[in-house]
């Protein structure tokens, strides 16, 4: 008991003389001080990063040319200097450029889009035997001074598709660019990139989070583990759409992006993506829409009458869309492109490499090198169909898809997951196994896709369905009886793998589980 008395009075005196030493100081100044050295110590921390990441030279040269551009005039003059460098390195000028296409042709080409090509070809370099490297199939589009056609075609089918989803329309401020992929996961996976270090650049986010629906594709996941994104995944509204007051719940100083589907995979649903451009605006973060199914789909949909609510950059909030050619585009497997509003975001997209004994180095996409015949596979596709065939197409599709849905909805052991807008029908039952009478329908040669939360199964109408909608409603009718009458799963069926991990709890267990089968299968 002592001790403590003594402990109490030593602590009194103690507090007592700083009392007194701490008199001779302003109140403002005594609270001011603990904040001005929190400030201090982030703004080293900061800069100490920076230097970690770019090195002491760049970072000093950097602060030095910040500094530079602050005077009035001198960052112009800089910028003027730098334009006349990249107008030098271009290998056609912009007067060249002037007879590119920027919209898809009104009628059908047809076949006469092979002899458009061929011309076009012979404005390449004689390359045979004259080029290092470079070449190892026909062409690469990674040398622009060699194949100028190759970079002409990837030009033409982003801009033919940017006219489609916005790009004439005044909202969407004149600037849209973007770039070919490999397909919707890469242009996915560059789109989060790119929106990362925008916002790093932007606002400063350097532990960025991202927020999206749990019917967003799975490359956003892939994307958040191989970026080092913080990923909320956040649940659908009745109608399985992405819940705008759920994703704005979750918004924070860290988010860098939300994100929409345009329709989303598993349920042929759009989202709504004014509700979402509003937020990201009054945010001031990004909004990657997936129209990977619907970019070729949609806008002609929308020409025929089809209630196609706007989810393209049309919408104020709207960075960047990402579209594939190789699905309702009609071109070959191996072509998607991604989309920016504008070069300041698509700029956080290229990786240049100025150190490298190899020389200097820029690359657009996650690929050094790409394939040239799949660029102007996309192009001949496009140019050949036109909005002539893209809307026969479409009538067609969006036909046999409503078809679709009626017959499933006249039979009574099946229902409809929400309200389908484009051309994939989602179901499911409360009467039988769905993934059972997927199992049957896999028996008869029909190959559809398994779905999770609610369980149902879907298919993804194309043109080689039109013709067959009365055999694929007859077989279903069919499996479901089957299934009603004599239920359990069948030899060889994937119904009680899905089922099994339906209900695991578990779910590190399951993704083990999906990580030991690739393992298994390569």
């Amino acid at each position: 008991m002592e001790s403590l008395n003594q402990l109490s009075s030593s602590l009194n005196r103690l507090r007592a003389s700083v009392n007194v030493s701490l008199s001779n100081y302003e109140p403002l100044a005594l609270v001011a001080a603990p904040i001005l050295t929190l400030l201090l110590a982030r703004l080293l921390q900061s800069f100490f990063d920076v230097i970690s990441e770019n090195g002491l030279k760049a970072t000093i040269l950097g602060f030095f040319m910040s500094c530079v551009k602050l005077v009035p005039g001198v960052k112009r003059y800089i910028d003027a200097e730098k334009q006349k460098v990249v107008d030098k390195m271009q290998t056609s000028g912009k007067s060249k450029r002037d007879d590119w296409i920027s919209e898809l042709p009104r009628t059908r080409l047809g076949a006469g889009v092979i002899e458009k090509m061929k011309d076009e070809k012979q404005k390449d370099v004689v390359w045979q035997g004259r080029c290092s490297g470079t070449v190892f199939a026909h062409t690469n589009p990674l040398h622009l001074d060699v194949f100028p056609s190759v970079v002409r075609f990837e030009a033409e089918v982003v801009a033919m598709t940017a006219a489609l989803l916005g790009s004439k329309e005044k909202a969407s401020g004149g600037q849209i660019c973007g770039n070919m992929t490999s397909g919707g996961t890469e242009s996915i996976l560059l789109a989060v990139k790119s929106s990362r270090d925008y916002m790093r650049a932007k606002k400063g986010i350097t532990k960025p989070e991202m927020i999206i629906p749990v019917s967003a594709h799975s490359a956003y996941d892939k994307a958040a583990q191989y970026f080092k994104i913080k990923l909320w995944r956040v649940p659908v509204n009745k109608q399985f759409q992405a819940d705008a007051r759920a994703i704005r719940r979750h918004i924070n100083k860290n988010t860098i992006m939300i994100v929409g589907s345009a329709p989303g995979f598993p349920h042929g649903i759009i989202d709504p993506i004014e509700e979402l451009g509003d937020l990201a605006s009054s945010f001031g973060i990004c909004l990657h829409v997936d129209l990977c199914l619907g970019g070729f789909v949609l806008p002609f949909a929308r020409k025929l009458g089809y209630p196609v609510p706007p989810c393209d950059f049309s919408v104020q909030g709207v960075t960047s869309i990402s579209v594939d050619v190789h699905k309702y585009g009609l071109a070959p497997k191996g072509t998607s492109i991604v989309l920016y509003r504008n070069h300041d975001i698509r700029k956080h997209q290229f990786v240049a490499v100025t150190e490298w004994s190899g020389g200097l180095y820029v690359s657009p996409t996650i690929a050094g090198s790409r394939p040239g015949g799949l660029i102007a596979g996309a192009w001949a596709a496009m140019m050949s169909l036109g909005v002539e065939g893209y809307l026969e197409n479409t009538r067609a599709i969006m036909e046999a898809s409503k078809r679709i849905q009626k017959g499933v909805q006249e039979i009574p052991e099946l229902f409809i997951i929400g309200r389908p807008d484009m051309t994939i029908v989602a179901f499911g039952s409360d009467v039988v196994d769905i993934f059972e009478v997927n199992d049957i329908m896999s028996s008869k040669g029909w190959h559809l896709n398994a779905l999770q939360r609610p369980n149902s199964i879907h298919i993804c109408v194309t043109l080689q369905h039109v013709c067959v909608v009365e055999d694929f409603l007859k077989d279903l009718r069919e499996s479901v009886q089957t299934v009603k009458e004599n239920p359990g799963p069948i030899s060889g069926g994937l119904a009680p793998i899905y089922g099994a991990a339906g209900k695991m709890p578990d779910r590190v267990m399951v993704k083990d589980l999906l990580v030991d089968f690739m393992d298994s299968s390569c």
